[in-house]
C-alpha cells in the first residue's frame, strides 16, 4: 500500500495538509488561519475566539432538527519531539509521515513526533464535518489551542462559543477503548539561583551526557519503569563522590514529555580526571544494569571539551543542585486500587535548564514538573511535597521562586452516561464485541470542561496510537478507518 492510497481518503488528506503546516504549541496560529480558509471555500461557518480557538458549525439536516447538537472536540497543537540526530525545526519544517518500513500496517514520522495526537482528530472532525451524506443534528467542531502546554485554549471557552449538548473528544489513543475519565494535572515551576564563581585553572572540562532512552508520554508511559534522562545523569553526577564544578545543566523540553536526553559541563581537578571518568562510567554501567529491559538503551558518555567555561557552580553549590534535583519524587506514585492497570498518581520532572544567564553573575536553574492524579487531594499533596524539596536549597544559600502556571481538575467516571450508553451500543453493533469503559492517567480537556459546562455529556474516542510524545509516535493505520467509520455512525444516531 501506498502512503497516498490511505483509506478513509478524507481523514488521511486532511490529516496529510495539517502535517505540512507546523503547529507544536503555541505555534498553531498557522493551522487555524488554515483551517478558517478551508471552512470558507466549503461554505462552513467558522469563528475564531481570542484565545486562538476555532469553531465550526454545519446545520442539522432536514428532518433532524430535534436532535441535540453534537460538538466534535479537538486540539491543534502537537508535542515537538525528535531523534539527537534529527535537524528539524518545528516551527518552520513540515512534518513528514512515512509508512513504518518495519511495520506498513503503521504511519511514523521521520524522526520526529507525527502529531497524531491530536491530528487525527482535528481531521476526522473535519471529514465529518464536509460529509454531505451523514445524516445528523446542529454539529459543531471545536478546535481548542495550547492543549499539550497548559490546556490554556480550553480554559479560554466561552459559554456559546458552541452550543451543542454532546461532545466527542477525539483525543483517544486506543480504538477499543472509550474513555470517560482522566487525572487532573498541576504544573509547577522553580526558578533558583546562586552566585557563580569564576572557573580556575587546573581543571579538566568535560560534556557529560545522557541519551538513548526511551521517554514517550508522561501519563500513558510513567509506569513503565522508563528512566528520566536529566535524573539519570544527576544520579551518576552525584554518586561519582567527585568535587565538581557544574557550568551548565539541561535535559528535557515538556512537561508531558519523559526526557531521553540530558547535558551537563562538569568540571574536576586536572589531577583526579582519570578516577572521575573510571567512576562515571562504573556508575553509568550500573544505572543500565537497574534499567534492564524497561528502558535497555541508556547510553552515558564523558566527552573532553577544551575551552573552560568562563564562570560555574562552585563545588558545594553544585552538590547542593544535584542533592536537592536527586531527591525530588518522580514517575509511578500510585495505582488506582479498584481498575486494574490504572495509574493514580505520578509526576514527571519535564524540564531542568540551568546555566550562568548573560551578562550576570548568577547561575540560573530552571524546572518544570508535572504531578498527575485522579485524586485532588492527592495531586495537591504531591505538588506540595515537590515545591517543598526544591525550596530547601534556599537553605544552602539559593534563591527560590516558585510558580503554577496550570492547574487542572480531574474529569470523574460517569459510567451512566446516556452518551456512553449510546456509543457503547453503537460499538457491539458494529465490532461484535463491546469496548473497553476506561479512564485515563492522561489529561483531558474534557477535564476542564466539566466543571465549567456541567450539562454536556462527554466521552473520548480514537484510533489506536502508540509512544505519542516521543519521536516513535506512530499510529495503527487500519485502527483510523474504524475509528472513524464508528464515530459516523455514532453522531448519526445522537
Amino acid at each position: 500500500m501506498h502512503i497516498d492510497e490511505l483509506q478513509p481518503r478524507s481523514v488521511w488528506k486532511r490529516f496529510f495538509d495539517i502535517c505540512a503546516i507546523p503547529h507544536p504549541s503555541h505555534r498553531e496560529a498557522a493551522l487555524a488561519d488554515a483551517l478558517m480558509r478551508w471552512a470558507a471555500e466549503h461554505g462552513i461557518e467558522a469563528k475564531r475566539d481570542e484565545a486562538g480557538n476555532v469553531a465550526m458549525s454545519r446545520p442539522a439536516v432536514f428532518g433532524m432538527e430535534d436532535h441535540p447538537g453534537v460538538i466534535l472536540q479537538a486540539h491543534l497543537d502537537m508535542v515537538p519531539q525528535k531523534a539527537a540526530e534529527s535537524g528539524h525545526d518545528f516551527e518552520r519544517d513540515p512534518i513528514r509521515p512515512r509508512l513504518d518500513p518495519k511495520n506498513p500496517a503503521w504511519l511514523v514520522a521521520d524522526g520526529t513526533t507525527l502529531g497524531a495526537d491530536d491530528g487525527i482528530g482535528v481531521a476526522m472532525a473535519l471529514a465529518l464535518l464536509e460529509d454531505h451524506e451523514l445524516r445528523s443534528g446542529r454539529l459543531e467542531c471545536l478546535f481548542t489551542v495550547n492543549e499539550e502546554d497548559g490546556m490554556s485554549g480550553a480554559r479560554a471557552i466561552e459559554p456559546g462559543f458552541v452550543t451543542g449538548s454532546l461532545l466527542l473528544n477525539l483525543d483517544g489513543e486506543d480504538e477499543a477503548e472509550l474513555t470517560i475519565g482522566c487525572a487532573g494535572a498541576v504544573r509547577t515551576i522553580a526558578e533558583l539561583s546562586i552566585p557563580a564563581t569564576a572557573a580556575p585553572d587546573g581543571l579538566a572540562w568535560f560534556e557529560a551526557a545522557v541519551d538513548g532512552l526511551l521517554g514517550g508520554h508522561s501519563g500513558v508511559d510513567i509506569d513503565k519503569g522508563r528512566a528520566n534522562a536529566t535524573l539519570a545523569l544527576v544520579g551518576i553526577l552525584a554518586r561519582t563522590r567527585a568535587e565538581l564544578r557544574i557550568a551548565s545543566i539541561s535535559g528535557g523540553t515538556a512537561a508531558n514529555a519523559i526526557p531521553r536526553e540530558a547535558r551537563a559541563i562538569v568540571g574536576v581537578e586536572a589531577a583526579r580526571a582519570a578516577e572521575f571518568r573510571a567512576a562515571f562510567q562504573s556508575e553509568a554501567t550500573a544505572a543500565r544494569i537497574a534499567l534492564g529491559d524497561k528502558d535497555p538503551g541508556l547510553a552515558a558518555a564523558l566527552a573532553s571539551i577544551a575551552v573552560k567555561p568562563a564562570a560555574s557552580l562552585a563545588p558545594k553549590d553544585a552538590a547542593s543542585m544535584l542533592t536537592m534535583l536527586g531527591a525530588l519524587p518522580n514517575g509511578l506514585v500510585a495505582m488506582e486500587p479498584d481498575m486494574p492497570g490504572l495509574v493514580r498518581t505520578s509526576l514527571n520532572l519535564g524540564k531542568a535548564e540551568g546555566a550562568v544567564a548573560p551578562g550576570t553573575d548568577r547561575f540560573r536553574l530552571e524546572t518544570l514538573v508535572m504531578i498527575r492524579s485522579s485524586s485532588d487531594d492527592e495531586k495537591e499533596a504531591l505538588a506540595a511535597t515537590v515545591e517543598r524539596r526544591l525550596a530547601g536549597v534556599a537553605e544552602h544559600g539559593w534563591a527560590v521562586e516558585q510558580r503554577r502556571p496550570a492547574v487542572s481538575p480531574a474529569w470523574s467516571p460517569d459510567p451512566g452516561s446516556p452518551l456512553l450508553g449510546k456509543a457503547v451500543a453503537v460499538y457491539r453493533e458494529l465490532f461484535g464485541k463491546d469496548p473497553r469503559v476506561t479512564s485515563t492517567h492522561g489529561g483531558l480537556e474534557t477535564g476542564l470542561f466539566r466543571p465549567r459546562f456541567p450539562s454536556w455529556d462527554m466521552l473520548s474516542l480514537g484510533p489506536t496510537i502508540r509512544y505519542p510524545h516521543s519521536p516513535d509516535e506512530r499510529v495503527e493505520i487500519a485502527s483510523v478507518e474504524r475509528s472513524y467509520r464508528f464515530a459516523r455512525e455514532l453522531v448519526s444516531r445522537l
